[in-house]
């Protein structure tokens, strides 16, 4: 038996940045999906996806989200903001929650628009903008991180 021995190669710190963030971006698309099972309960898919995928100003469909998704909207932010393990810090996590609204809200128009152009159902549009619109919302926050590490 010869004496080498394996070594695993270790992550860069922005690939262990994106890992540290991919965990509550999963936390709060599971959040989005438990919130949309209980506000499709009062409100239609169909009108959900409509409302939401309509046109207008970021703080009209921001409103729009808030009035027809109140649980989605809260569930999604709770779990941004909530204190994981090796969680980052509160103001981080507030910028964190704060973009990925804008990315839930912003790929939410994006998806429903994209799904009324495929001919796909316009609901499954707006569960997919929303999820990628959340992620694509936290790679500023893996360049910011970048610094510290």
């Amino acid at each position: 038996m010869t004496g080498t021995t394996t070594q695993t190669p270790t992550a860069t710190p922005a690939a262990r940045r994106l890992r540290a963030i991919g965990g509550p971006w999963l936390a709060c698309v599971a959040a989005m999906l438990i919130g949309l099972l209980i506000d499709t309960r009062h409100t239609p898919a169909a009108l959900l996806a409509s409302e939401c995928g309509a046109p207008g100003g970021l703080l009209d469909m921001a409103w729009r989200h808030a009035v027809l998704m109140p649980v989605t909207s809260a569930a999604m932010a709770l779990a941004a903001l909530a204190p994981w393990p090796a969680a980052p810090p509160l103001t981080e996590r507030l910028l964190c929650a704060g973009l990925m609204a804008v990315g839930m809200i912003l790929g939410a128009r994006l998806g429903v628009a994209m799904a009324l152009g495929l001919g796909a159902p316009i609901f499954a549009g707006l569960v997919l903008g929303m999820a990628a619109g959340m992620a694509a919302a936290l790679l500023p926050l893996a360049l910011l991180g970048r610094g510290r590490d």
